[in-house]
């Protein structure tokens, strides 16, 4: 659907809607003007129609003998007063008593008059319940009425009946027919015309658009060089138009300025692609090269490591070796102590020696004294003589045992002095072999601290080329993806340069 026949509907529908919605205001506000002027002419009619009864019939209202009177004339079937009432109105006229019609002019379909005939529900709940006056639309003996119904009051001010004016709807609805027809005439008549005004407008309007339809065309099939036809008018459209003749003037010089760069841009992309290709090729080389030296600190690492085990091995048995110098100096040490003890104890025993020897001297001198005192004695010493010479031979036993023993202890005074000088030096030769250990212990210790730095070092330096290794696959890879990326950027940079050899520019 073109453009101007959417302007075009879009216009027609909203005067349509516009003059709908008047006539449905102006005829619901006739209407209610009419039938406001209705109610009050009825309550002019039903106060009319009061003071020609209260002239003609003095007196209060009342019912008695059951009927209603007005003073003393009895007001059923009292048609002549609702007759003339209704002929200088022109209403329908009803006296009620209570609900029920008494007197009236209204007729029934038959042509005879709605006596005893009943009010409707809410007529008999307003004016008879609330004593209140009822005026609106209401159902006369199956007929639609607008109407006035009023309550007729005793002397008490007791509601005994309903005094009722009214006119028939369809004089009202006669008078809104005719008055829509009217409007809607008038409706059509003003929407033919709009019609005819807005496509002559609207023709003109969408000249300029058809213009710019034709050389938007032409410029999606690449057509650049159109001009576009002056355009006089000020307003959106021919900015509209100004504005399309400068777009295409943009477009034609960025798409000679894309021409231009696609070419550079394909030249740049080869040059990339060469240059990724050098540089993948290189990575990889670096790459095998990083790899022989991750294998050769890998071996390294993996004999050092065996040399700190080692260490700790040969830490270990000098710790041991240390221990058992130790428990063998302090065995060394007892050793002297204990020998320390004999040697005083053989000065004990010599002492002895020495005592006992004294005593085996003094015995043997004894001896000699009592044998020669035998001897003197004659036959009476001979038995003390012989235990005389058993107590010096004794005693001369006893000193050749004690020299005996005192030469025994003597040379074991001597070697237990032999082996305390070697136990010295025993204890001395361990002390020395304690602080050689010990040395060595710090050597070693030194060595395994340096193993393990070693080891350390070795570790981060491994660290260090597998992160190298890391980035130099990563520049490898990325090397790659840029060589692809400037393959597929030479040829996006190919199909950009055909497709703007598609436009015309000059």
């Amino acid at each position: 659907m073109k453009f101007k026949y959417k302007i075009v509907a879009l216009f027609v529908t909203a005067i349509v809607f516009i003059n709908l919605g008047i006539g449905i205001y102006a005829v619901n506000s006739m209407q209610q003007k009419v039938l406001g002027a209705a109610q009050e002419k009825l309550l002019s009619d039903a106060a009319l129609g009061n003071a020609l009864i209260e002239q003609q019939f003095p007196g209060e209202w009342v019912v008695k003998e059951g009927a209603l009177f007005k003073g003393t004339i009895k007001m059923n079937d009292n048609f002549e007063i609702v007759d003339k009432i209704g002929e200088l109105t022109g209403d329908t006229v009803t006296i009620f008593q209570g609900s029920t019609r008494v007197s009236t002019n209204v007729k029934d379909e038959e042509g005879n008059r709605a006596i005893n005939t009943q009010a409707t529900d809410v007529v008999k709940a307003t004016v008879l319940n609330d004593g209140e006056t009822y005026i609106g639309k209401a159902n006369v003996v199956g007929v639609w009425n607008q109407t006035v119904y009023q309550p007729i009051r005793n002397a008490n001010n007791d509601v005994i009946g309903i005094w009722y004016v009214g006119i028939p709807n369809t004089i009202y609805d006669r008078l809104a027919a005719d008055f829509r027809n009217m409007l809607i005439l008038f409706s059509v008549v003003a929407i033919l015309l709009a019609s005819i005004v807005i496509w002559i407008v609207t023709d003109r309007m969408t000249k300029p658009l058809v213009m710019l339809e034709n050389v938007t065309n032409k410029v999606a099939q690449g057509d650049l060089t159109q001009k576009i036809e002056v355009v006089k008018s000020k307003d959106e459209i021919g900015t509209l138009a100004s504005a399309f003749e400068r777009m295409i003037g943009n477009m034609r010089s960025a798409l000679t300025r894309i021409a231009n760069s696609s070419e550079e841009v394909t030249m740049g992309a080869q040059n990339i692609s060469t240059a990724s290709t050098s540089l993948s090729i290189g990575g990889t080389e670096q790459a095998s090269s990083i790899e022989e030296l991750t294998a050769s600190i890998n071996e390294i690492y993996e004999q050092t490591r065996v040399n700190g085990e080692s260490v700790e091995a040969a830490i270990s048995l000098v710790g041991s070796a240390q221990i058992k110098v130790n428990s063998g100096d302090q065995e060394m040490q007892n050793m002297i102590l204990c020998m320390d003890d004999i040697n005083e104890s053989s000065r004990n025993i010599g002492k002895i020696i020495k005592v006992i020897d004294e005593i085996a001297f003094q015995t043997n001198v004894l001896a000699l004294n009592a044998s020669v005192e035998a001897a003197r004695a004659g036959e009476h010493g001979k038995g003390f003589a012989v235990v005389a010479g058993e107590v010096r031979s004794l005693s001369i036993r006893t000193t050749d045992a004690v020299k005996q023993t005192s030469s025994l202890i003597e040379a074991s005074g001597k070697n237990v002095k032999i082996g305390i000088e070697v136990a010295n030096r025993m204890s001395e030769a361990l002390e020395e072999i304690k602080s050689s250990m010990k040395a060595v212990e710090n050597r070693i210790e030194a060595v395994g601290q340096a193993s393990e730095m070693q080891t350390q070092s070795i570790h981060e330096i491994n660290s260090g080329i597998n992160i190298i290794a890391g980035v130099v696959h990563t520049n490898s890879a990325t090397s790659k993806q840029t060589a692809a990326a400037s393959e597929e950027l030479f040829n996006q940079a190919e199909i950009l340069k055909k497709q703007t050899s598609q436009f015309k520019l000059q």
